[in-house]
Order: structure tokens, then C-alpha cells, then sequence
């Protein structure tokens, strides 16, 4: 004689609707950490803004803030006396026409990689949202400097 046990039965028509309440939960958790957007920002500002790297971003804001070109001589993120940013711009064709559209939006003393599909060179960090809103643009960081051991 085989005994079922009352919370089979319950467990076995309750698990659908506790996995229906667990998904809504992580998505309502998942929201609850994402930084929100304002009415006024646009999609593609919001898409350009999300290619450029956290450390840029924020030294770009401190020296539009006001912040000293001197004070980002050394480190992760460089600037030269005129305040701009070193960086690397990552795209994904290298072509004539996107190093031209890279200058004409503010990226100067251009040295391309083809090989690593990557454009160093120095920009305003008020002209970095611009670079980023390229479409041919996949990501703006850092250069990655050598460092001794």
C-alpha cells in the first residue's frame, strides 16, 4: 500500500504559480538596481553614455566640474595641460571614412590599431558622448598602460 503524503499533492499544483511569483520577484529586484533614466534623456544618449567607461566618465565630469588637468597626470585616466582625455576607441570597422568621422567629433592626434579594430588618441571630455553616438563605436576606455612589476 503505497501512502501519499499531504503536501504532494499541494507542492505538485503550487510549484507554477511560486515559480511565476519568484520571476516577477528577481525582475522587480532587477529594476530596483538599475539607475534611472531621465524623461529628457534620449535612447540613443543613453546607449552612447553606456559605451564609455565608468573611470572615463567620471574624470571627464570632475574636469568639466572645474578639476586641474594636472591632477590626472599619471593613473588609470590621463589628461594633458589642455584637459583632454587619452583614451582608446574602440570601433568596429577601421576605414578612411570612421577615422574622418572620429576627428570631425573631436578625437585628435589619432594613432589607429587595425589589427585590435582600436583608435588612440586625446579627446575634450565635453566631446566624449559625441565619439560614443557613432555608430561604428563599440566602446571608449582607458589606454592600458604598461606597468612594472
Amino acid at each position: 500500500m503505497k501512502t501519499r503524503h499531504i503536501c504532494d499533492v499541494g507542492m505538485h499544483k503550487t510549484w507554477p504559480t511560486g515559480l511565476a511569483l519568484l520571476t516577477a520577484l528577481l525582475g522587480l529586484a532587477a529594476c530596483a538596481h538599475s539607475a534611472p533614466v531621465s524623461p529628457a534623456v534620449s535612447g540613443a544618449a543613453v546607449v552612447a553614455a553606456g559605451k564609455i567607461s565608468p573611470a572615463l566618465k567620471t574624470v571627464a565630469q570632475q574636469l568639466m566640474a572645474g578639476r586641474s588637468p594636472s591632477e590626472f597626470h599619471s593613473g588609470l585616466v590621463r589628461a594633458d595641460s589642455h584637459g583632454r582625455l587619452q583614451v582608446y576607441v574602440y570601433i568596429n570597422k577601421l576605414s578612411s571614412d570612421n577615422i574622418g568621422a572620429l576627428a570631425e567629433h573631436g578625437l585628435e592626434n589619432i594613432m589607429p590599431s587595425p589589427a585590435l579594430h582600436v583608435v588612440q588618441g586625446w579627446v575634450k571630455p565635453q566631446d566624449l558622448e559625441a565619439l560614443a553616438a557613432l555608430p561604428f563605436v563599440t566602446r571608449i576606455t582607458p589606454p592600458r598602460y604598461a606597468q612594472t612589476r
